[in-house]
């Protein structure tokens, strides 16, 4: 007898119904998102702290026209795209405050807009990206990191719109070229990005069976071009200002390193304040004129480390990964900055969020399942899986550097997709819409 496949007769009514034919829904989405963000950033305005303090020196420089320098030498010590972003709205707006957290706003509404449509493009359905769009607008880590100066929000935002091109533009060429030129951007403000393209072909021609080895590497090719368009420029500023061909960042090395010596944790310790930075040669207080140098040997001393001790750097590896997804407080430590009296407060909400940030891992993986089951049994759509490619990927970049927690806020976006899939199954299930018609 033939199979046949039976389908799954929906009820009238119900949340699920409503979620898929109300449209009020996605403007709620987007009133929701922006609205508590805002009033976070009226109500509890941060401090510039740490990397947020920085980022925002150095756009305010190159907003004067200064250049990008620091402390009166030119500087690629970390990628420029995102101070030069803060640097556009500090131009455009006339404010430090007003134009960094316009650009965190705008990144939080594209980065909900990203999510709807990785839900319906990847199969996960219209309900599982709504709901994947109110826990993306509820996530208490990322509304609080909307309200700093850090490149988590706008990065992520950039990075997901060109994994999206990439996903949308398999064999279109106009739409690859766009990729590229989203990757180059998002490379610009995380370096380790640029090696995420490759791993993306090879997910895209896993998912989708009609995706040649052919068509992979044509598409690999026009990614790099047009990631090179948009990098070379900057790799040529380095060759001029600090006479190297320096491609991204000259942080490389060190961030290596911290993850590759005999005190390593797999997380970040403030080492550089310790005697582990005179193996250098070079003094920390000139690390900023021999940046290019003393990149090149903290490189050498943690390739040198690695060669001469594999079996604990693996076993450091995977404990960094661990690091990685244990908790999700980092966004927390500039409000605890801002506001020391109201520590016990901001505490309350770090655990909140740690249950939160909990909820999401655990929902997520039914949904990467399916997607994996899929392409190991080539009997199903695997367009699920796709969810896990920055997850995935993340998670090697904290094997090779370190285990520092808040990198894993660019999959975060990814996980509540397949955790709104999982919600909207388990809702599906309850009002009879996987329940065979008569």
């Amino acid at each position: 007898m033939e199979n046949v496949r039976i389908v799954a007769a929906p009820r009238e009514g119900g949340i699920l119904a409503h979620l898929t034919t109300a449209r009020w829904i996605v403007p709620a989405l987007f009133a929701l998102t922006l609205g508590v963000r805002v009033a976070l950033i009226l109500v509890w305005p941060q401090t510039p702290f740490s990397d947020g303090a920085w980022y925002l020196l150095r756009a305010t420089e190159l907003a004067q026209g200064m250049g990008y320098q620091e402390a009166g030498h030119p500087t690629a010590f970390w990628p420029v795209g995102f101070p030069g972003l803060l640097a556009g709205s500090i131009w455009l707006t006339g404010s430090a405050v007003l134009g960094p957290m316009l650009v965190n706003l705008l990144a939080a509404a594209a980065t909900l807009a990203l999510i709807l449509w990785l839900a319906a493009a990847l199969g996960a359905g219209l309900a599982a990206g709504r709901i994947a769009g109110l826990l993306y607008a509820l996530y208490p880590a990322n509304v609080v990191y909307a309200g700093a100066p850090l490149s988590e929000t706008a990065s992520t935002a950039v990075a997901i719109a060109a994994f999206a091109l990439l996903i949308a533009g398999r064999r279109r060429w106009p739409l690859l070229v766009a990729s590229g030129l989203m990757f180059g951007v998002a490379t610009l403000m995380r370096a380790q990005l640029l090696f995420f393209p490759v791993g993306g072909v090879v997910a895209l021609l896993l998912v989708y069976r009609d995706l040649r080895w052919r068509d992979g590497l044509r598409a690999l090719l026009i990614v790099h071009v047009a990631m090179a368009a948009v990098i070379l420029p900057w790799t040529l500023r380095n060759e001029r200002a600090l006479g190297s061909p320096v491609l991204v960042s000259t942080n490389g090395g060190i961030a290596l390193f911290t993850g590759a010596y005999d005190g390593a944790t797999g997380d970040w310790t403030g080492w550089e304040t310790t005697p582990v930075w005179d193996r250098s040669g070079i003094g920390y207080d000139q690390r900023v004129e021999r940046q290019v140098e003393l990149n090149d040997r903290f490189q050498s001393l943690a390739k040198g480390w690695i060669v001469a001790h594999p079996l604990r750097w693996t076993a450091l590896g995977v404990k960094k990964m661990a690091l990685l997804w244990r908790k999700d407080s980092d966004a927390f430590w500039s409000m605890h900055e801002s506001y020391p009296d109201e520590e016990r407060g901001w505490t309350i909400v770090a655990v909140v969020d740690q249950l939160y940030y909990f909820a999401i891992l655990l929902l997520a993986v039914p949904a990467l399942v399916v997607g994996g089951r899929g392409i190991v049994r080539r009997d199903a759509d695997t367009r699920l899986a796709l969810l896990g490619c920055m997850p995935a990927f993340v998670t090697l970049t904290a094997f090779a550097f370190t285990g520092q927690i808040r990198y894993h806020f660019p999959a975060m976006p990814f996980l509540i997709v397949a955790a709104g899939w999982t919600l909207a199954r388990w809702l599906s299930r309850r009002s009879g819409y996987d329940r065979p018609a008569a």
